[in-house]
């Protein structure tokens, strides 16, 4: 599945409406501006038809053709898990697709979906999955296109596909007859205005000619869950305060009964050999129901006989039966808790770290499949209680589904996830996405307290930082408990450092506001066992929190001095400086500023780390980095510049960027003026720390179900890439690939004159959704999306068809006559896209050396080689004569165009090579 660069927003100068010639006078000082006024104009603009741009002569910027890499991450315990029928897979429903995973090792081995573009993901996504009892690895899913489909999990091939009308939500099989189930199928309706939900529950028999026949059992306006007895004659629905038993008998007449409850239904099962039917509630009691197969006739609130197990000090959230007649339960305490009926004990399996939220057993009855809030799945052995395997998700996917669905929720699954959901909200995401230097792993927000690394490439948790202790379970009358919010996390160049800060509030419910107490810690790096353990601990760094911390840069390794600059909430900022002792290593703060009693926002350093930045309100005061006494420059993009919410140094380059809610500014800092501005409404910046890269997230588009994201370089506002992500998009970030070295840094080979490798070709550009989802982009090639009529030549022009410049040179001694391609050259000239694009890029070096002015440019004997290396034109023999033409300038040997491969075999085995000759003259040169 791939995605096109789209034509970038019209690019035009601050005065729109001067004449021509004023305009190329203006586009001679200072480069034009991306402007855009309003949402309507994203709309129009960032919303264009997603085409692929290519090289003109009139548009020399290069696009990118991308393409979706791979997707990671998303909610893995929407749902409880399901085993295959010989117990060796399990089964996970990921927003559209199915994910497949091996019991013993907790490793993927396939996933597959129906869904092959990126539009409609809502409107496919998995509400249920059932294994098909006549094939061991056979599975079906329902999906809320309406649609029923049979898949085969070792393949992944779509065996067969039914229409079933309508949204199912809950659906179980029927364990007489394999294509048979129980579902409760949603329907939406208009009810004086408003859009209310209606559920039928009812039984559906998927025929092989793709016929469904339905036969309904009764309707109810709301429902929570369903269970399904071993005889498949009894089935069992509730919702908040009802508990349905619904009997199909042998002449198919369907016998109802209902029961009002006194507390908050939240879980039931059938015991799989009795006629028990167990109800948990919201006080942690799970009721017995005997002899539910002896109600005869429809009935409301019939008398039956009951029995409560009380263990639970909070809600019961899954309740499920082994085959033994074991009855397992769990919910907010995170222990499983082993009901033997028989003998009336219990045992435990306590400290699973999160809120249970679901219980499976598989067909051999050796495994328990364990689903916890915090986006993780147990696999726990039924002998010995060990644990099997461990897959632990994303942990924002959980809040991120919390905080966009619960509200919405709400009216089907009651006020819980409206609770969940403000809960999750005074924990917000503040972090963004962070990459360590080192293993190029994202760290963001865990749990309350905690950082999590993982992994988008391999889509695996890579660890868990507790950076404050957090007490999970409260107690029965416990609320608003205040949890340790992680607000910031930055790690120095090298990874040997990190800096977070934690806060606390005195009541949740208070959100970022009214911080009572804030931390700042500094971790170290253990070489030993690559974790991160506290070396320092300043206590309220800032008066009312820390907004913004920064390193330093580390330029040469063993580099003892280091600091960090923290922003606070103050108006002031402070440099903390790394102290070394006899006995550890401790931080201190060496020196605080302010300016014109403003309040810092963000700070950043320079690659060269000599210059500091720091936003104050809407300008951006440039410091010593030494010393920090006084600012020595301010930028000010305009009067009207709203509050600047980043600031950062883009690469080693000499630009800075300095963004808002409303618009980017990106600085020229040779010139000090703006170079280009972004007016759009940004939700999430990301600036790469080597590569002179940026990318951008803009919100959603109320009227659209896609988000912006673009990638620039910060020469100039044309996008690199650029493409509508569905969904919208929480925060961006701009990781190595596979085949990079290090995080971005480029390594221009100068002894081989090959030029700098392009940036897009060594990163990947990551997209986390509202729900938790981690889409991977990349170029879809190794070279610009180029198409074959670019490639046409002209009589006077060359491979770009652009006019060749004439010369003093040519006009004297004629031009250089045109090589003739010959037969057996033909495969070295085939990819003609390749060439044209390295002809295109040394055009752009050679220009950039001899226009750029000398005090930007990097040392002489380092441009040498590859300044050279691109005059020279490699000369091979041949044994046909040339051609005299008078017209042409005199040359001693016919001249051939080779490829870059045939000029480093070449190097290799002539002892005269370019190479060795421009080394002899580089050691002349540098001396």
């Amino acid at each position: 599945m791939g995605a096109k660069a789209i034509v970038p927003a019209t690019v035009r100068s601050d005065k729109h409406k001067d004449s021509k010639k004023s305009k190329s006078k203006k586009a001679k000082s200072r480069p034009a501006q991306l402007l855009i006024d309003s949402r309507a104009d994203i709309a129009d603009s960032l919303m264009t038809p997603i085409v692929e741009a290519t090289i003109s002569a009139q548009d020399t910027s290069i696009y990118r053709a991308i393409e979706l890499k791979l997707v990671s991450g998303g909610l893995l315990t929407n749902d409880p898990i399901v085993f295959s029928n010989d117990s060796s897979l399990f089964y996970l429903a990921k927003d559209n697709a199915v994910a497949v995973y091996n019991v013993q090792n907790g490793e993927m081995v396939q996933n597959f979906s129906a869904l092959r573009d990126s539009e409609g993901l809502d409107r496919a996504a998995i509400k249920s999955i059932v294994a098909d009892s006549q094939s061991q690895h056979g599975v079906y899913t329902f999906s809320a296109d309406h649609k029923a489909r049979l898949w085969n999990a070792d393949s992944g091939e779509q065996l067969g596909s039914w229409d079933l009308e309508a949204s199912p939500t809950f659906v179980a099989a029927d364990p007489l007859n394999p294509a048979r189930f129980f579902c409760a199928l949603r329907r939406r309706r208009q009810r004086n205005g408003q859009i209310v939900y209606r559920y039928t529950v009812c039984r559906i028999e998927l025929n092989a000619d793709g016929t469904v026949q339905r036969k309904d059992l009764f309707k109810a306006n709301s429902l929570l869950g369903l269970a399904v007895r071993s005889d498949g004659q009894w089935i069992a629905a509730f919702s908040k305060f009802r508990v349905h038993v619904v009997q199909i008998r042998a002449d198919e007449r369907v016998v109802r009964h209902a029961w009002g409850m006194t507390e908050r239904v939240s879980a039931i099962a059938f015991h799989p050999t009795e006629p028990v039917l167990a109800v948990g509630d919201w006080r942690g009691r799970i009721v017995f129901w005997f002899c539910v197969d002896e109600l005869e006739e429809d009935s409301e609130d019939r008398e039956i006989v009951r029995r409560t197990h009380h263990w639970h000090a909070h809600r019961v959230n899954a309740i499920a039966f082994a085959g033994n007649g074991l009855m397992l339960s769990g919910g907010e305490e995170g222990v499983l808790v082993m009901w033997q009926l028989l003998t009336e004990t219990r045992d435990y399996l306590p400290r699973l770290g999160s809120d249970i939220t679901g219980i499976a057993v598989s067909p051999d009855q050796m495994s328990y499949a364990i689903t916890l809030r915090d986006n993780t799945v147990r696999i726990v052995s039924s002998v010995d209680r060990s644990l099997v395997s461990l897959l632990q998700g994303l942990k924002f996917a959980e809040r991120g589904v919390a905080l966009t669905q619960g509200l919405k929720l709400a009216e089907n699954h009651g006020i819980e996830q409206m609770r969940r959901a403000r809960a999750l909200d005074a924990d917000p995401f503040t972090t963004g996405l962070v990459v360590h230097p080192v293993t190029h792993a994202l760290v963001l927000n865990g749990e309350p307290g905690r950082l999590q690394v993982f992994s988008p490439l391999s889509d695996r948790h890579l660890s868990s930082i507790e950076v404050a202790a957090y007490t999970r379970v409260s107690g029965t009358s416990a609320t608003n408990v205040s949890r340790p919010h992680v607000d910031l996390v930055q790690y120095s160049s090298d990874g040997a450092w990190m800096a977070t800060v934690d806060s606390r509030r005195a009541d949740a419910s208070q959100g970022l506001m009214n911080v009572t107490s804030s931390y700042l810690k500094f971790w170290r790096r253990d070489p030993g066992d690559q974790t991160y353990k506290l070396a320092s601990r300043i206590d309220n760094p800032h008066t009312g929190g820390v907004s913004s911390i920064a390193f330093q840069p580390v330029l040469r390794k063993g580099r003892e001095s280091l600091i960090c600059v923290s922003a606070g909430n103050d108006r002031t900022f402070r440099v903390w400086e790394l102290q070394h002792t006899a006995s550890s290593d401790m931080w201190s703060c060496r020196s605080s500023a302010q300016y014109r009693g403003l309040q810092p926002t963000s700070a950043a350093f320079s690659a060269d780390g000599s210059t500091l930045a720091v936003a104050f309100d809407g300008a951006v005061t440039l410091w010593d980095a030494s010393t920090c006494a006084a600012p020595v420059g301010v930028l000010v993009a305009s009067a009207s510049t709203p509050e600047l919410k980043g600031v950062s140094f883009i690469g080693a380059s000499s630009y800075l960027a300095a963004w808002s809610d409303e618009r980017l500014d990106v600085w020229n800092m040779l010139t000090g003026s703006v170079w280009w501005t972004l007016a759009m409404p940004i939700q999430d910046v990301f600036v790469h720390p080597r590569a002179e890269l940026l990318a951008i997230a803009a919100y959603q588009i109320p009227e659209s179900s896609t988000a912006s994201v673009m990638v620039l370089s910060p020469a100039s506002p044309n996008p690199l890439m650029a493409l509508h992500h569905p969904g919208g998009v929480e925060a961006v970030a701009l990781i190595p690939s596979a085949k990079s070295g290090k995080s971005g840094r480029s390594h221009p080979d100068t002894e081989q004159g090959q030029p700098k490798p392009d940036p897009l070709d060594s990163n990947l550009l990551v997209a986390l959704t509202p729900s938790g989802l981690l889409s991977v982009y990349g170029a879809e090639s190794d070279t610009p999306s180029f198409t074959s009529t670019d490639f046409k030549k002209a009589p006077g022009s060359n491979t770009l068809g652009q006019p060749m410049e004439s010369s003093a040179f040519a006009s004297i001694f004629g031009s250089q006559p045109e090589q003739q391609q010959q037969p057996e050259k033909v495969e070295l000239l085939a990819n003609a896209q390749v060439r044209s694009a390295m002809r295109l890029v040394r055009t752009a070096v050679q220009s950039s050396y001899v226009n750029a002015p000398y005090h930007v440019l990097p040392p002489v004997p380092s441009l040498f080689n590859q300044f050279a290396t691109a005059q020279l034109v490699p000369v091979a023999t041949t044994d046909e004569a040339p051609v005299p033409d008078t017209d042409k300038m005199d040359i001693d040997s016919d001249t051939e165009m080779i490829d870059d491969q045939a000029d480093l075999k070449e190097q290799a085995t002539d002892p005269w090579s370019n190479a060795e000759f421009l080394a002899s003259m580089r050691r002349g040169f540098s001396t």
